[in-house]
């Protein structure tokens, strides 16, 4: 029905100059998933039954020897969503087994109360989205962030989605448990909004003696080997606190890259990329990936992730990235359950051409086909400074970019589809609804503090009246 109401809608795609048609941003995309299964309400289904683990060894088997399918390429690249780790810098793994054991409460097998989703094919009740990692030291094995930890979730309608942004992953919170608890173990103070989001584990080590031994126990091996304890100083610690679940900064101590400046990333979904010829179909200014759209393509987008988490990117090519690059092509936004109201659906659509917001998200899906400078959206700003602190045009912290990418100082309009199921909005996450964004629940901003401001992007809030508000946000949700 929901296809229905867009195929409809897209009648009221603008004209480009001389009366030629332009693109439709919301033009449906054909089914490229060679039936792999990316939305279901059972996980084991999501899963393939299983049969993802060795996926990339039967793959690249069959290439040595002629015989790869699209199929064996897209599975193997579904394996790798979930359990690569790309060789960089992870979590110590047994400090992460001994906090899900020794805290079954606020975290629990799975990681279930971080919001992370345990994999039921995991004999060590292991979380999705963690994969073998760069060792810390001699002896002491990591598990890394794969794609799954932050793009993989359970909507509120039961359904888990491959792509969907992990809004209830509380990264801020993991990261505390992993870095900031062993200062306590050594005696070191936590600031205060580090130990009010830990007061629930600094509570239980307080009352049982067993869970600060056990801890002891995991550290040991690091100990051992020489492995130094990063540092994670109290205005980081301040930092990681104050994050919403679904949003971090992923260039921050302890981390291996810290750009100096305190910026808020909502996470995003990873469903509708454009591939090359959509780009130059929508005359984009690539596939404009990240907020602040400095990555050109979806290759330089993975490399980028090995890049920042301290990967080799001589093993991490990008013919060997490229099944899971292939793989998030074909990943599409899941359909909004709700019933619409099809008469409000078109009168949004006509007024999202109407009332310019086209102007901005007229790229595929409803992305922009180039970046816009804070000035123009209004929004915090922080992020204008990530990479580049002193804003002179170079990344900082010897990172190079890749290909064509290049810092923008800006933001990048996002793609729509599948917004309806959005809890987190704005780059930075700051509002938290739909209505919110539409103004619905009183004007913003509410939030004036850098990098949390949830000001800007107002468009959505001036010059329209409640009933024009209501239909834009009705078409919004069948998208």
């Amino acid at each position: 029905m929901l296809m229905g109401l867009v195929l409809l809608a897209g009648a009221y795609a603008c004209s480009g100059d001389a009366g030629e048609q332009a693109p439709d941003p919301f033009a449906p995309q054909p089914d490229t998933s060679e039936g792999l299964t990316n939305v279901s309400a059972d996980l084991m289904v999501v899963l393939e039954g299983g049969a993802l683990r060795g996926a990339c060894d039967a793959y690249w088997g069959a290439v040595a020897e002629g015989r790869d399918t699209r199929r064996m390429r897209l599975l193997c690249g579904k394996e790798m969503f979930f359990y690569e780790g790309f060789d960089t810098l992870g979590v110590p793994r047994s400090l992460l087994e001994a906090n899900m054991a020794s805290f079954p409460s606020p975290i629990g097998p799975g990681a279930v109360g971080l919001g992370m989703i345990p994999d039921p094919t995991s004999d060590a009740d292991h979380p999705l989205g963690f994969g073998p990692g760069k060792d810390l030291a001699p002896g002491v094995p990591t598990l890394a962030f794969t794609c799954a930890s932050c793009h993989f979730a359970r909507l509120a309608d039961g359904r888990y989605v491959m792509g969907a942004p992990a809004f209830d992953f509380d990264y801020g919170e993991l990261n505390l448990v992993m870095a900031a608890l062993p200062l306590v173990l050594l005696g070191q103070p936590l600031h205060p909004a580090a130990e009010q989001k830990l007061a629930a584990y600094l509570a239980a080590l307080e009352s049982d003696p067993l869970i600060a031994a056990s801890l002891f126990v995991a550290l040991t091996p690091l100990i051992t080997a020489g492995a130094a304890i990063p540092p994670f100083d109290q205005a980081t610690q301040a930092a990681y606190a104050s994050w919403k679940p679904g949003t971090m900064d992923f260039v921050i101590t302890p981390l291996p890259i810290d750009d100096g400046v305190h910026t808020i990333s909502k996470i995003m979904s990873l469903w509708g990329i454009p591939d090359d010829e959509e780009v130059l179909r929508h005359d984009m200014e690539g596939a404009l990936l990240a907020h602040t759209g400095v990555t050109t393509s979806i290759d330089n987008f993975l490399r980028g992730f090995v890049v920042l988490g301290d990967g080799d990117l001589e093993t991490w090519s990008a013919e060997r990235l490229g099944p899971l690059a292939d793989y998030l092509l074909t990943l599409r936004a899941p359909e909004n359950p709700e019933p619409l109201d099809s008469a409000r659906v078109m009168q949004g659509r006509a007024l999202f051409d109407s009332a310019g917001c086209v102007d901005c998200h007229d790229g595929a899906r409803g992305s922009s086909r180039t970046v816009y400078g804070f000035d123009e959206i209004g929004s915090d700003t922080a992020m204008m400074y990530w990479l580049d602190p002193d804003l002179d045009g170079q990344p900082c912290c010897d990172v190079e970019l890749l290909g064509r990418d290049a810092l923008t100082h800006g933001l990048r309009a996002p793609r729509l589809t599948g917004v309806w199921s959005a809890q987190r909005l704005l780059h930075n996450g700051s509002i938290d609804s739909l209505e919110s964004l539409f103004c619905m629940n009183g004007l913003r901003p509410t939030i004036e503090q850098s990098p949390y401001s949830d000001r800007g992007h107002t468009f959505t809030c001036d010059g329209l009246t409640d009933d024009e508000k209501t239909a834009l946000m009705e078409f919004l949700r069948s998208l």
